[in-house]
């Protein structure tokens, strides 16, 4: 659900960028949309957050939401959701102090909104103990489809055909990073063995309760047993 909000936010801001309308679309429902996705998404995402802290199975602390890549349990793939939470977080601070930013920085730093939607992606496929249910599969092809359609049939071609050489290189690079995606899902999330592949701790995969030893502390030694003789 989260990526499917981080998709229609996005939609909807190249929408708002872009200024459409038309005579059954007003720019003012676009602008108001947008805002009210972009606040649902943030509520679900403080959901996710607190949902995979109460896991039992994985055993996460709030240095593990916060530091990206400094977690025990899949390491890369959480932390890439770490990273996709906290920039989507920036965009969120820079637009409610937008009044008080120059136009260039607020825009620059909106400029990664295109970075953030891949980057959930990754984690959604990558952490997720879904990927192979017929219902995340379809959500998020469709997410990529409505994205790369947008993205490239329709923000690319708006102001056409000024700047061509960015906006078709934009495009090209669109549609390779589906294809990679895709040879990526197939071969990764959605073929055997990925639980361990991903950096899932063995103890967990063998139903150990045992949690993340601590670091920097010497691990307990059993006290030799005294010989009987002198």
């Amino acid at each position: 659900m989260t990526i499917a909000l981080l998709s229609l936010t996005a939609i909807l801001g190249m929408a708002q960028t872009v200024r459409f309308k038309s005579a059954f679309w007003p720019k003012y429902l676009t602008v108001g949309l947008h805002s009210s996705v972009a606040l649902m998404l943030l509520i679900f995402l403080a959901l996710h957050i607190l949902t995979s802290l109460l896991d039992p199975f994985a055993k996460l602390g709030w240095k593990d939401a916060a530091i990206p890549f400094g977690s025990w349990y899949r390491p890369l793939w959480l932390g890439l959701g770490v990273l996709a939470a906290e920039l989507y977080l920036a965009l969120v601070v820079t637009s409610l102090v937008r009044k008080w930013m120059s136009y260039k920085l607020w825009r620059l730093v909106h400029w990664t909104a295109y970075a953030c939607w891949p980057v959930a992606l990754l984690h959604g496929f990558g952490t997720g103990t879904d990927p192979r249910r017929a219902w995340f599969l379809w959500l998020n092809v469709a997410c990529v489809l409505g994205f790369f359609l947008f993205l490239v049939l329709w923000r690319l071609s708006f102001g056409w055909p000024t700047h061509p050489f960015p906006r078709v290189a934009a495009a090209v690079l669109s549609g390779v990073a589906v294809v990679v995606l895709s040879i990526w899902a197939l071969s990764g999330p959605l073929a055997p063995g990925w639980a361990v592949a991903a950096g899932t701790p063995i103890q967990l995969l063998r139903g150990s309760s045992g949690s993340p030893p601590p670091k920097g502390l010497p691990t307990a030694r059993p006290s030799p047993t005294p010989s009987p003789h002198p």
